[in-house]
């Protein structure tokens, strides 16, 4: 399994990896965060240049969490907390991954959007999250920095790629 998650796992909890074809059939109507964005709209995002290719890799995968539906792409993952209390779950990620420390707001996207990271002093698992409220879900991307970038130099990345995603997340 690849992405933050992995390392934000307790013990005891387990994740299912399916392909998000399967999961899409049997999930509940707007849960599969796969169909957020592409991998290639993902690496845009980033800051890969379209002129040199993007970066071939395996299709998104759709995995179900404990606090909902997770997808996970090369350079970051799309949660979405929808199950037991969104706020609690993600305060318990953000606790597990040693982030939330400092919290940004983030205007013109919604009065709750933050941004903060998560492993912020593992330069192997460290990345920029944005958090964004959704009434009763939360929308959760977050991106691994481009090289030795800043984990701040994430925060205007994860902006765009909120913008591009927000539209089509189920009501």
């Amino acid at each position: 399994m690849r992405g933050w998650w992995r390392w934000a796992l307790a013990p005891g909890m387990m994740a299912t990896v399916v392909c998000s074809t399967a999961v899409t059939a049997q999930a509940e109507p707007g849960t599969d965060v796969c169909s957020l964005a592409t991998d290639d709209e993902f690496q845009k995002a980033r800051g890969i240049n379209p002129a040199i290719g993007m970066i071939r890799t395996d299709p998104p995968v759709l995995t179900e969490m404990v606090w909902g539906p997770h997808c996970d792409y090369t350079p970051g993952a799309i949660d979405l907390f929808s199950k037991k209390s969104p706020e609690a779950e993600l305060e318990r990620v953000l606790t597990l991954t040693e982030g939330g420390k400092t919290r940004v707001p983030v205007q013109g996207l919604g009065k709750r959007a933050f941004f903060t990271t998560i492993y912020p002093d593992d330069q192997y698992r460290r990345r920029g999250l944005l958090a964004i409220s959704l009434g009763d879900r939360i929308l959760a991307i977050s991106m691994d920095p481009y090289g030795d970038e800043p984990l701040e130099a994430t925060r205007p990345k994860l902006e765009g790629l909120a913008k591009l995603v927000l539209p089509r997340v189920s009501p």
